[in-house]
C-alpha cells in the first residue's frame, strides 16, 4: 500500500509540475504592438529622417534626410 500511496504522490507532483511549467512558458506571450502612442500618426508618412531614424515632415533643421546624402 505505501508503494501505490508513493506512486500516486510522485504522479501528482509531476502532474503538479508540468502544469506549472506548460504555464509560464505559454503564459508569457508579450504583445507586439508598440507602446508609443502615435499622436500625428508622423512616422506613417513623409520623409526618413535619419538622425532620428523615424518618418517625419521633412523640417527637422538638424534632421539628415535623402536628398542631404
Amino acid at each position: 500500500m505505501k508503494t501505490a500511496t508513493r506512486i500516486a504522490n510522485i504522479f501528482r507532483a509531476s502532474a503538479t509540475l508540468l502544469v506549472t511549467f506548460a504555464g509560464i512558458l505559454f503564459g508569457t506571450h508579450e504583445d507586439e504592438t508598440e507602446d508609443r502612442p502615435l499622436a500625428d500618426g508622423s512616422d506613417l508618412f513623409g520623409e526618413y529622417n535619419f538622425r532620428t531614424g523615424e518618418m517625419d515632415s521633412g523640417g527637422d533643421p538638424d534632421g539628415w534626410y535623402e536628398e542631404d546624402m
